[in-house]
């Protein structure tokens, strides 16, 4: 007697036959396209079946096809902890040190520190004036194109419908591929 051992019960896959498929919108606002992802990961979607592409910004690295949607938040927080980090090492630092002299060299830590600071602030201005109406996140950025990976009727229609809800410009289904 042979045992058939089918995994469609756990996994969700009915057969073979169904194609998986990729419901694309294309946004022109940075805004709309964040409101998309988060209506999506709110939903029938994990962060992993949504991938944001930006024309002219194309990837050909190998790691390419792993690119998990970069919202401006994340960025914004990988930037801080960066600067944290460093801010908090070059404390330490110092501390470290006006205690090994002992105190002498606390009026210099004291002055690098007051000129790093004014050496920031005027840095923030520089880039402030350098951007257009002082803006200096990326909400010009236009044709971005998010495309979720739906492989059941039941999840495209999902797609479909939070896409168009978001703001898309157009909606379509390709295969995934």
């Amino acid at each position: 007697m042979a045992i058939e051992v089918s995994s469609a019960e756990w996994t969700g896959n009915a057969g073979s036959d169904a194609q998986p498929t990729q419901v694309c919108g294309e946004f022109h606002d940075q805004t709309q396209l964040d409101t998309a992802l988060s209506k999506l990961e709110g939903s029938l979607f994990q962060r992993a079946d949504l991938s944001v592409r930006v024309p002219g910004q194309e990837d050909t690295a190998s790691q390419s096809a792993q690119e998990n949607p970069v919202r401006e938040d994340d960025a914004r927080n990988l930037r801080q902890l960066g600067v944290g980090t460093a801010a908090a090492a070059t404390a330490m630092a110092a501390a470290g040190v006006v205690i090994a002299t002992g105190g002498a060299a606390l009026p210099a830590v004291v002055a690098a520190a007051s000129a790093g600071g004014a050496t920031a602030a005027m840095g923030e201005a520089a880039g402030a004036a350098a951007t257009p109406d002082g803006v200096t996140d990326q909400a010009g950025i236009t044709g971005s194109i998010l495309m979720v990976h739906a492989d059941t009727p039941e999840k495209q229609a999902k797609a479909e419908e939070v896409l168009k809800a978001a703001g898309a410009a157009r909606v379509w289904r390709q295969p995934a591929g």
